[in-house]
Order: C-alpha cells, then sequence, then structure tokens
C-alpha cells in the first residue's frame, strides 16, 4: 500500500475543528464511545433472528422450509456483522480491546469473512484513502468490474452496468474461499499485517473457518437428514443473496457517480482528511430510523468516516450538524434515497465502462 500525505488547507482543517466542537458538544452529556442500550438491544433481536431460525433449520423435515430458514440466518448473521461487528472492529462496542475482538469474531462467524483480516485493511486502508487507487484495499483492481478512472479499460466493462449484479451475488463467496487467503498469505499485502504475529493471524483465521463450516455446513448435516450436496446448494444460493443485500446497501456509499477517484503522481492529495472523507462518501437515508437500524449507522456514511470512534448509534443526532456546516464551509456532503444511490452506482458502472 502506498502511504499518501493529505493536503494541509487551513480553512478546511479549520472546518473539521468546527465540526468536531460541534459533535462533542451535541454529544457532551452521552456516552459514545461504546455501545449503548439500544445497541445491544438491537444486536440481540438480529441474534435471536438468526440463531432461531438456525434451531428451526436443523429441526425441519422440510427442505423449502429448510431453505428459507437458512436463508433468514444468513441474512439476519449479516445484520448481526452491521449492527455489532462493525462497531467491534473499530473498538466502539465495549471499552475494553479484548472484548471487542471476542464481539467481533462471533458477529462475523454466521458471514464468514475472517474478522481480524477484515479489520486490519479496512482501519489501516479503506478509513484512510477511500477511493484511492493502491492505497485503499477496497479499490484494488478486479477481473471483473472496472469502478474506478485509474483501472484499465476492457472491451467488456461496457456491459458491466449489466452483469455487475450477478459479480455481485458472488462477493461474499470470493471473500470467503479466496479473497481471506490472499489477505493472509500474499506478500503484497504484508504492510495490512504488520505488527500481528503471523501465529496468531494463522490460529485465529483457522479457528475461525473452521467454526464457519462446522455452523453453516457440517451441523446441518449431522442434525438433518438432508444430503450434503443439497446443504451446500442451500448455502451457495443464500450466500448469494445475503451478498446481494451486502453489497446493496454498501456499494454505492463509495463507488457512487458524484464521487471523487483521486489520482495523483505524488505522495499528496489535493484534499484535507476530513474533506477527502466527504468527497469520497455517501448517506442513503440518514435520517431514517429503520435505514439505520438496518444498516447497523452504515447509511451515515459520511459519519462514520469523519467519527469512526463514536458509536453508531449516535449517528442520529449528528447527521444533520454535519450538513449544516458543510453548507456553512461550502464543502460536499452526499445524500440520497437508497433507491437514488443504487442509480448513481449503476450511472458510474455505465461511465466507467464508456468507450474513449
Amino acid at each position: 500500500m502506498k502511504n499518501r500525505k493529505f493536503n494541509k488547507n487551513e480553512i478546511h482543517q479549520k472546518f473539521y475543528h468546527h465540526l468536531q466542537t460541534k459533535v462533542f458538544d451535541a454529544l457532551k452529556d452521552k456516552n459514545i464511545k461504546t455501545g449503548s442500550f439500544n445497541f445491544w438491544l438491537k444486536g440481540m433481536v438480529w441474534a435471536l433472528v438468526a440463531y432461531g431460525s438456525y434451531l428451526c433449520l436443523i429441526h425441519t423435515k422440510s427442505a423449502i422450509l429448510f431453505w428459507g430458514f437458512y436463508l433468514t440466518f444468513q441474512l439476519a448473521g449479516l445484520l448481526i456483522g452491521f449492527s455489532l461487528g462493525h462497531d467491534a472492529s473499530h473498538n466502539t462496542a465495549f471499552k475494553n480491546k479484548q472484548s471487542n475482538q471476542y464481539l467481533h469474531f462471533f458477529s462475523f462467524l454466521s458471514i464468514g469473512i475472517d474478522p481480524l483480516l477484515w479489520g486490519l485493511r479496512h482501519i489501516r486502508s479503506h478509513h484512510l484513502y477511500a477511493n484511492v487507487e493502491g492505497s485503499d484495499v477496497d479499490i484494488d483492481k478486479n477481473p471483473f468490474l472496472r469502478l474506478a478512472p485509474s483501472h484499465p479499460k476492457k472491451k467488456k466493462h461496457q456491459f458491466q452496468h449489466f452483469y455487475a449484479p450477478f459479480v455481485y451475488m458472488l462477493a461474499l463467496l470470493h471473500s470467503v474461499f479466496l479473497g481471506d487467503w490472499i489477505y493472509l498469505f500474499h506478500k503484497d499485502y504484508e504492510w495490512m499485517r504488520r505488527g500481528i504475529p503471523k501465529k496468531e493471524l494463522y490460529i485465529r483465521f483457522f479457528i475461525f473457518k473452521i467454526c464457519y463450516f462446522g455452523l453453516i455446513l457440517f451441523m446441518p448435516y449431522y442434525f438433518t437428514t438432508f444430503s450434503l450436496t443439497f446443504i451446500f446448494l442451500t448455502y451457495i444460493t443464500t450466500s448469494a443473496f445475503t451478498s446481494l443485500l451486502f453489497v446493496v446497501m454498501l456499494v454505492g456509499t463509495h463507488f457512487f457517480y458524484e464521487a471523487e477517484y483521486p489520482e495523483s503522481s505524488e505522495d499528496e492529495l489535493m484534499s484535507t482528511w476530513a474533506v477527502h472523507q466527504l468527497k469520497t462518501s455517501c448517506d442513503w437515508h440518514p435520517n431514517s430510523a429503520w435505514a439505520r437500524y438496518l444498516s447497523g449507522g452504515s447509511n451515515c456514511h459520511a459519519a462514520h468516516h469523519l467519527f469512526p470512534n463514536i458509536c453508531h448509534t449516535n449517528y442520529d443526532k449528528i447527521n444533520h450538524i454535519i450538513e449544516n456546516t458543510t453548507q456553512d464551509y461550502g464543502l460536499p456532503y452526499h445524500r440520497m434515497s437508497l433507491i437514488d444511490m443504487i442509480k448513481s452506482h449503476f450511472k458510474h458502472l455505465k461511465k466507467m465502462g464508456l468507450k474513449d
């Protein structure tokens, strides 16, 4: 990963200092560093839905009901990751770092993506350099889609806005079966793993994968009368739907038509860190309680990137502060409905695939 320097524009630095002051003043009487009652209640609800469905699927003899319960388990498990795991990766669930790591492990267990590797790349790369080629792992070149102007253009990309949904249905499976292994072993990601002993990385990785495959494949096989082939096909098909939901809720928060994709031959970017987050993030329905409930605050992406150390259950109290302060300073704040964000994403894909 290439390290970059951010611009030191005094007006923009003043903006962020002013924004921080207003936000922390608004939250001064609240516990903002760790999960509140609403945070844990929401996590408990999704956990009950997920593992209640799991108990049902291992006791049913109907193939249709098994598939339905399995899908519910996968979807609710994803929402556990959104609601609890994401905050745990930022150490905003518990005060104790070790407790956050345990929660992160178990909240990702039904998703299958290694929580430690995901957390490392999410915080050490994406949160610093969103949408910066060579510095943000999430925008790395891939063989399927052209997501940024810096990516090489191929003939197939002119059709990518048509076939992208099918690629997105494979996103979770790709992470489980290929992506995690690359992040663990490939020398290009040594920077990401730095500071974590190899023994710890490997032990945690393989314990997680064994627990994951035991949960989603072997326990259903052991406790039900269904064949391993049927269970595996159920896993593949339900993962596709879960993956699509995951991508729909997240992909447009950075890859949207109005976003900036900084390209620079120099090490210094054109914006300050805070303004860079505004230029590369999009909120969808940020003032909707249901949207925040379902997405774990991921719909408030500007708030999350500007204040990653604040628990997401506080975002409803700071969204309007961000919007008003950006207006005062003439800075961008991207806010859309979910449908409009998805449209903007596909408009971006179409633009990236156009012939020169």
